[in-house]
């Protein structure tokens, strides 16, 4: 993986500034402004005139002569066709904004990710080094015969469980960074990350699937079809021919050398056909349409709820649990420092109090990928 020369070093790095960042160097990002500029060049080729007819015959059989001769199509036609090619740039502007909405959502996503994990290897670093103390600890009471083998190994086997765990974390969250340094297109080095922390809640109203960009471009498409159904219309119209010809003697009068001429529509068949092709393509952009609102209702729906769900979990963690969970962790070790309980009473009751810890940091990355999910479906990242 090839990386820019730009290194961001013990520097803290916001979730706003990695997704500007991705939103500068990320290639499919360029390639939706580019699908724009195309639209863009195409806006003049849609006034394009077939090129002129030059001859050079003989139209008495005595002498050659130059003759020129220029189709059109009704003005209408070349109206239409403008139209529909300003309606196709307005379209592939809402691409680029689904791609740049879709951009954010994943740095934003992964962005969280990292938060957690490094919440996470925190939390499990805190418990690591309690444990290896009381690890330590309990091998010198054995050596010492005041405590026996089961209890030894409980205290090995959780101080070694409670390390590979920290461990895991701080994999996870590498390989987050990597994802990450893909997206943005740089190394991140030894970047410092905002800390995980509860992100505000947003407005639930299902009304706004309107100002999802995957709607909003199928109803671009709508405006798209409606113009060719125009455009097709038109092309029934009837096209006019000038030209410059030499068909009598040299001596011809200049005036009557012109000829005009109209081209007449009389095979409605084949006319009548597209337009009914375009119509139809109409009538599948509208169902199209039914369908996106659908299915982003359906999936903003179940963001809502996991919205809900992970806030009373939030709250119970928050007001009741967390703090039972640090009484827990301060009473066992006053007792175990007393010798009111023993090796194995301790771990387990503070592995459960430090278990609830993990499960809040949990809760939390739940209740946050929520409020991403929603922001992402009413496109508001």
């Amino acid at each position: 993986m090839q990386f820019s020369p730009l290194i961001i070093g013990q520097v803290r790095l916001s979730a706003e500034e990695a997704v500007n960042l991705a939103l500068q160097k990320n290639p499919a990002i360029k390639a939706s402004a580019l699908a724009v500029e195309r639209n863009e060049q195409l806006l003049g080729a849609t006034r394009n005139v077939p090129n002129p007819d030059l001859t050079f015959d003989s139209p008495t059989g005595v002498f050659y002569t130059i003759g020129v001769q220029q189709s059109f199509r009704f003005p209408t036609v070349y109206g239409r066709q403008y139209q529909q090619q300003q309606q196709q740039i307005l379209l592939s502007q809402k691409e680029q904004v689904i791609t740049a909405n879709d951009l954010k959502y994943r740095v934003h996503t992964i962005y969280s990710a990292i938060q957690s994990a490094e919440a996470y290897q925190r939390q499990l670093l805190s418990q690591d080094s309690l444990y290896t103390q009381i690890s330590q600890a309990a091998q010198r009471n054995f050596d010492a015969g005041t405590i026996d083998k089961l209890a030894l190994l409980y205290a090995q086997t959780q101080a070694a469980e409670v390390k590979s765990q920290a461990r895991t974390a701080g994999f996870r969250v590498l390989s987050q960074k990597k994802q990450l340094e893909i997206l943005m297109g740089i190394s991140l080095s030894a970047s410092v990350f905002t800390p995980l922390a509860k992100l505000p809640s947003p407005a639930l109203d299902t009304s706004t699937i309107v100002q999802n960009p995957t709607v909003q471009v199928a109803q671009q498409w709508e405006n798209v079809t409606q113009k060719a159904v125009e455009v097709e219309r038109a092309n029934a119209l009837p096209g006019f021919m000038v030209g410059y010809y030499n068909q009598g003697t040299q001596e011809a009068a200049f005036g009557l050398r012109w000829r005009a001429g109209i081209s007449l529509p009389l095979w409605a068949g084949q006319y009548k056909s597209r337009i009914n092709a375009a119509q139809t393509e109409q009538q599948m952009a509208r169902q199209n349409t039914e369908v996106q609102k659908q299915t982003v209702s359906s999936a903003l729906q179940q963001a809502q709820d996991d919205l809900i769900s992970s806030a009373n979990s939030l709250t119970f963690y928050e007001t009741i649990a967390l703090g039972q969970a640090d009484a827990i962790i301060d009473i066992a070790r006053r007792f175990f420092e007393n010798g009111q309980t023993d090796y194995t009473n301790f771990l387990r009751t503070t592995n459960d109090a430090y278990a609830i810890k993990l499960r809040y940091l949990e809760a939390l990355q739940n209740y946050n990928q929520a409020v991403l999910a929603i922001h992402y479906l009413t496109g508001n990242l």
